[in-house]
Parts: C-alpha cells; sequence; structure tokens
C-alpha cells in the first residue's frame, strides 16, 4: 500500500457545530494533518459544541446531576466524567484524525502564533459569518498576504455576495431558507422538519470536495484560492427536481412517503421486536411498488382477497386509493417479522427493505464486512465503536483512526513544530494565549 492521499498537506480548520468539523475530519482520514484550532475565549469552540452540552456543563459546575436523558445523548454511556468538554461525543464523533490547539487570537501573542501557522499550512477552513472571520482575522483577504499559496474554503450560511450575506444560520434554518421543509411533510400538512440538521453534512461534504478541487488546481498553477461556499446553495442543489418542477408549474405540495410514478409506496409498522434487555422497539418496513407486475406479484405474497380489488389493478387507481390499500397493507405487516418480509419481497423482485436501527447498522455484517465500524480508545472516555471512513481507494490503506483531540492538547507540539522556543511557550501557556480547558475551570 502507498502512503495517504494527503501526506504533506496541513489543514487549519476552525469549524463550528457539524459542517466545518466534518471538513476537517474527512481530510484527516485522508492523512492530511488537520489543526482543530479553538479560540481561548468565554465563548469556546467545544463548550459551544451544542446548546444540550453548554446546559449539561452549567450543570456540572453547579454540582448538580446532568439530565438522565440528556446525559445519554451527549456523553458515552451517560457519564459527562471529570473533563465533561473532552467527553462529549457531538464533538469527538467528529474531530478524529486532528491535532488540537486552543489559542486566544485576539492577543498579540495568539497573533504571533495565527500568522506563523498561516505561514507553514496549507488550508484553512471555517464555517463562521464573513463578519465573524474578518473579526477573528481569519479571512483570506488578511491570511493571503501571508500566505500566496494558501487555500481558504469558507462556508457559511449564504456565501459572501447578496442581500443575506451576514446572516448566520444552522441546518434547520438552511432546510426552511433552501425550501426542503416546504417538500417535507404528509399530505395536507404544513411543513416538517428533518430530525437531524441535514444541510450540514450536505455542506461539509461539499466543503471537502472544494478543498481538493482547490489543491489540484494550486499543483496546476501555483496560485492559492478563495472558495466561497454557500450551505444554502449546496443543499438547494440536492433537491434540483423540486425546483425544477416549481419553475416549470408551481411549488409541489407534501407527499409523505408517497410517490408520483410508484404506488403503493409507504412506511409500514411490522411486528415490534425485543432486544436484550431493553423494552420492545416499533419497527417498520418500506415498501415500493413500481408497476402493475410487481404489485400482483406483491398481492400474491400478501394473501389478502380485499387486494383484488380491480379498482387497484392500475397506477393510477392504486394512487387514488392509497389509503384504502395502505390500511390492508398495514394490517398484514403487523405480524410480520421486518427482515423476513423483507427478504421474501425482495426474492420476488419486490424493492423492499428493513427501516434499520442505529444498533442494526452497528452490527451490520455488510459494513462490518467493508470496515466502516471502527473502533479506537478516546483518552478520558473509553474504547467504543464508531463510523468510520466509507471511501476505499486502491493502492491506498485504509484511513488509520487516532482519537479526538484534548482541549488544547497538542498545544506545545504544534507550537513546537511552528518553530516557537520552549521558553516562549511557556509564555504564551502564563498569560492566558493557550490554554487546555475552558473559561470558569480550575479558577479562570
Amino acid at each position: 500500500m502507498t502512503s495517504s492521499i494527503l501526506d504533506g498537506v496541513r489543514v487549519v480548520e476552525f469549524g463550528y457545530a457539524w459542517a466545518g468539523p466534518l471538513v476537517g475530519r474527512m481530510l484527516g482520514d485522508l492523512g492530511a494533518d488537520v489543526i482543530k484550532l479553538e479560540q481561548n475565549t468565554a465563548r469556546g469552540g467545544k463548550l459551544e459544541a451544542s446548546a444540550e452540552l453548554q446546559a449539561a456543563l452549567d450543570d456540572w459546575r453547579r454540582g448538580e446531576a446532568v439530565e438522565p436523558t440528556l446525559r445519554a445523548s451527549v456523553f458515552p454511556e451517560g457519564r459527562p466524567g471529570p473533563e465533561p468538554w473532552n467527553s462529549a461525543g457531538i464533538f469527538n464523533k467528529l474531530n478524529r484524525n486532528k491535532r488540537g490547539l486552543c489559542a486566544d487570537l485576539k492577543t498579540d501573542s495568539g497573533r504571533r502564533i495565527w500568522r506563523r501557522l498561516v505561514e507553514q499550512s496549507d488550508v484553512i477552513v471555517d464555517n463562521f459569518s464573513p463578519r465573524g472571520a474578518r473579526s477573528l482575522g481569519i479571512d483570506y483577504d488578511t491570511v493571503r498576504v501571508w500566505n500566496p499559496r494558501i487555500i481558504s474554503v469558507s462556508c457559511t450560511g449564504f456565501g459572501h455576495s447578496g442581500p443575506f450575506r451576514q446572516r448566520v444560520s444552522y441546518g434547520p434554518v438552511l432546510e426552511a431558507a433552501a425550501g426542503a421543509a416546504a417538500a417535507t411533510g404528509y399530505i395536507g400538512g404544513g411543513p416538517i422538519k428533518m430530525g437531524h440538521a441535514f444541510p450540514d453534512p450536505i455542506g461539509g461534504l461539499h466543503g471537502t470536495f472544494a478543498v481538493l478541487a482547490a489543491l489540484w488546481q494550486r499543483d496546476a498553477t501555483g496560485e492559492g484560492a478563495f472558495v466561497d461556499l454557500s450551505q444554502l446553495q449546496t443543499y438547494a442543489a440536492v433537491s434540483g427536481d423540486l425546483l425544477l418542477e416549481t419553475s416549470l408549474h408551481s411549488q409541489p405540495p407534501p407527499r409523505g412517503n408517497r410517490a408520483r410514478d410508484a404506488a403503493p409506496q409507504g412506511v409500514y409498522r411490522c411486528r415490534d421486536e425485543q432486544q436484550d434487555s431493553r423494552p420492545s422497539l416499533d419497527m417498520w418496513i418500506v415498501v415500493t411498488i413500481e408497476d402493475d407486475a410487481a404489485w400482483n406479484r406483491f398481492r400474491d405474497i400478501a394473501g389478502d382477497e380485499r387486494l383484488g380489488d380491480r379498482r387497484f389493478d392500475t397506477s393510477d387507481g392504486r394512487v387514488t386509493h392509497h389509503d384504502e390499500i395502505d390500511q390492508i397493507i398495514s394490517e398484514w405487516t403487523r405480524d410480520q417479522d421486518r427482515t423476513q418480509l423483507a427478504e421474501r419481497l425482495q426474492a420476488a423482485d419486490i424493492t423492499a427493505l428493513p427501516v434499520l436501527t442505529n444498533a442494526d447498522l452497528m452490527q451490520s455484517p455488510q459494513l462490518r464486512e467493508r470496515g466502516f465500524i471502527v473502533e479506537w480508545d478516546q483518552p478520558g472516555v473509553g474504547r467504543y465503536e464508531y463510523g468510520g471512513f466509507p471511501i476505499h481507494f486502491s493502492g491506498h490503506a485504509r484511513p488509520q483512526m487516532h482519537p479526538s483531540p484534548g482541549l488544547g492538547g497538542d498545544n506545545r507540539e504544534i507550537c513546537t513544530d511552528l518553530g516557537f522556543t520552549t521558553e516562549e511557550i511557556a509564555v504564551f501557556e502564563s498569560d492566558g494565549t493557550l490554554a487546555n480547558e475552558p473559561p470558569g475551570v480550575g479558577g479562570r
């Protein structure tokens, strides 16, 4: 096997929440030296990984027990531990294969560190607003003076131009702004937000592609570049069919789980399953009937004479009477095992899959065979399994997984790499330029 794809490339990632950190994680998986830079102020990145984490920290500081549901959703096995800023699962899942630097860039010493870091790096990634980037001095106009070959990728919510350029955003905001929420819902109902901030990973994956493209361009031209990435546009781009339909006709109404060209199509409840000692879980199956022949095969397997109604013989008829068909199918599937039923339907060349839980995915023989489920020992947390890198490259080894860095955990190593002396680093630590714990902890 050859070396990693991005060996020798240094990336400074000033990411927040999900989109920016995902860019850094993908590049780190590909072998880049990714430095996770966090601003050493009262609004440090790790402290604000989520409102939930901030609430947990506030409870912990007051000596109060963290609410059980909150503990389970953020911290492994619900234990914040003595350094909850380093044990939050939300942060650690996104920041593997990075080194951690925590510095106050608004001090003279911090500016020295920042300038030297820019001079010795290839890529800078941030997902701040344009105003926020300028305030910290991490904007392209500033850094290209220090390093003309630098590539700056700015993953803002709305881009660096246009009337919304100074607006800030989160994934749910962009979901509404991009028109996706208006198309997500049930027939006759209003908009429904998805269960997670889907625009963030879409923006992060586009940002990763942008970095790779900009590195290729720099190799060809010798020049750096500024990449202005609008997460509004990257999310709107994945719903191009909706934009096209609206431009030709009008806004398509929400259709729930149904489609225009397949009927029936839906998610149907199956027999609940008991898993270990936990309460039984709701189980579901997805079924799509794409043509009359598939309908006839499905009807034979279901064995319910009501599905033989002549009104259901054509696709148009099944669309018209979809509610009635769904009721009959649901009565049948409620007594079926989701996995066994999916296999029976697939064997008859009918599109069907069980709706898998996260626990199912962690045990998936397909994902494990392909090496997607990985394990590492996170300091202060323990050994757990995580989702790994999804792409295989011939001639290259699979990415090695290194734990997420502790807050400021690599301060000294990184500053030494940048050429600062031991004495200078000691001054940075004593004057508060560098930190390895949040404000308000340890007397700060």
